[in-house]
C-alpha cells in the first residue's frame, strides 16, 4: 500500500507544480557519435546526436537533434535505444530558438501498465469488493494528497494530521469492504487504537533520540523548502501512516474472523472470544510483523546496503547512530508495536461488542 500511494503522488506531481518545460519525445534513431578527446577531463567519453520527434508541446510533430552525453561513469549514463519515448527539457535561449536536452527514459507507459495489472486483477479475484477497495484507495490517497501534504507544508502539526488522515482513511476503507456494522466499528476502533500507539512511541523515541528529521541528504539540500515545517515530526506521521494498512488489515482479520465465529455459535462467551481472537492474531502476528520490518528494510535497501560495504570503516556505535539508520528503525517497530497492540485491543472489543451485545439482547 505504502508503495502503492507513492508512486501514484508521482504520478500527480507530472501535472502539477512544473515550473520547468519537460516534453515528451520519441527517438528516431542515432545520426552521429563525436568521440571526446583524450586531454578533456570532464567525464565525458563520447557524445551521441539522436535524431528526434516532439510528440507533445507548441513543436509536436517537429524533428531536432539532440546531443546526449556518454560519460565515462556509467553510473550518470541514459541507456537511450531506437523508437524509444524520452523525456525532454526545454530551454529557451535568448535568441527565441529552443535547445533541447534527454533527461530521461519517460517510463510513464510501464507504470500505468503495471497499475493497470494491478486494478484488473484486484477486480478479478475479488470481483464487486474488488471495486470497493480501489474507490477506497484512491479515496485515501486523495486524503493524504490534498488534505495531509498541503497541511503540513503551512506548518501545522503532521502526527495531529496524521491522525486525523488515518482515523477518517481506515473509517472510510473498512465501511467501503464491510459496511456499516458492527465488525467494521471494532476494526475501526482497533485499528485506531493501534496506529496512535505506534505514533506516540514513534514520537516518544524521536525526541529522546533528539532527531533532526532530516534523515537523508536530500533532506538536507532541500532544506530551504521546508523552512515552517515541524521536520521532527514528520518521522512519527510516517510512522502512522504507514502502519495504518498493515493495523488494520490486522485488526480488520481478527474482527472479521470473530464476527463469523458468533454467527456459527450464538452462545459463545466474551472471555472465549476474546481468547479466540488472541490465538488468531498470534498466527497472523508471526507474518505481519515480517511483512511490516521487510517493508522497511526493502524501502532502505540501497542505504542499508552502503553501510553494510563500510562496516569495516564505521564501527557498530557510528552506524547506529546515523539518523537515518535510527528513523528506520524506529519506523519499524514501533509500527510493528501498533500491530501487536491491536490484536488484543479488537479482541477485547469484539468480546464487548459483539458476544456480550448480543446476549444482552
Amino acid at each position: 500500500m505504502k508503495k502503492l500511494i507513492a508512486v501514484l503522488f508521482l504520478i500527480l506531481s507530472v501535472f502539477s507544480f512544473a515550473e520547468e518545460e519537460y516534453i515528451k519525445g520519441k527517438i528516431l534513431y542515432l545520426e552521429r557519435v563525436v568521440k571526446n578527446r583524450a586531454d578533456q577531463e570532464d567525464g565525458i567519453k563520447e557524445t551521441r546526436e539522436y535524431s528526434v520527434e516532439i510528440l507533445e508541446g507548441v513543436d509536436k510533430g517537429l524533428r531536432v537533434t539532440v546531443e546526449a552525453p556518454i560519460y565515462e561513469e556509467s553510473a550518470y549514463n541514459i541507456y537511450i535505444r531506437d523508437n524509444q519515448n524520452v523525456v525532454l527539457y526545454k530551454d529557451n535561449v535568448e535568441d527565441g530558438r529552443s535547445i533541447y536536452y534527454i533527461v530521461d527514459i519517460d517510463k510513464r507507459n510501464s507504470i500505468l501498465m503495471i497499475i493497470a495489472i494491478f486494478m484488473g486483477l484486484t477486480i478479478f479475484v475479488a470481483k464487486f469488493k474488488g471495486v470497493k477497495a480501489l474507490a477506497s484507495l484512491i479515496i485515501v490517497i486523495g486524503i493524504i494528497y490534498n488534505v495531509f501534504l498541503p497541511a503540513i507544508s503551512v506548518g501545522y502539526s503532521p502526527i495531529l494530521i496524521s491522525t486525523g488522515c488515518a482515523l477518517l482513511a481506515s473509517t472510510i476503507t473498512i465501511f467501503m469492504t464491510t459496511g456499516f456494522s458492527k465488525k467494521g466499528v471494532v476494526a475501526i476502533l482497533g485499528a485506531v487504537a493501534g496506529v496512535v500507539i505506534a505514533g506516540i512511541l514513534s514520537m516518544y523515541f524521536s525526541y529522546k533520540m533528539a532527531m533532526t528529521g532530516f534523515v537523508s541528504v536530500e533532506a538536507l539540500n532541500y532544506s530551504n523548502l521546508l523552512k515552517g515545517i515541524k521536520v521532527k515530526e514528520i518521522i512519527s506521521a510516517g510512522v502512522i501512516l504507514g502502519s495504518m494498512g498493515a493495523v488494520m488489515d490486522v485488526s480488520m482479520s481478527i474482527s472479521s474472523a470473530l464476527t463469523e465465529l458468533h454467527e456459527r455459535d450464538k452462545s459463545i462467551k466474551g472471555h472465549e472470544m476474546f481468547n479466540s481472537g488472541m490465538r488468531i492474531g498470534s498466527d497472523i502476528i508471526g507474518t505481519m510483523v515480517n511483512t511490516l520490518i521487510l517493508a522497511y528494510i526493502g524501502s532502505g535497501i540501497l542505504s542499508t546496503l552502503f553501510i553494510y560495504l563500510q562496516k569495516e570503516q564505521f564501527p557498530l556505535i557510528r552506524i547506529l547512530n546515523f539518523e537515518s539508520v535510527a528513523a528506520d528503525i524506529v519506523r519499524a517497530f514501533a509500527g510493528s508495536i501498533g500491530i501487536l497492540v491491536a490484536v488484543p485491543i479488537t479482541s477485547y472489543l469484539c468480546s464487548i461488542f459483539i458476544a456480550q451485545s448480543e446476549q444482552n439482547d
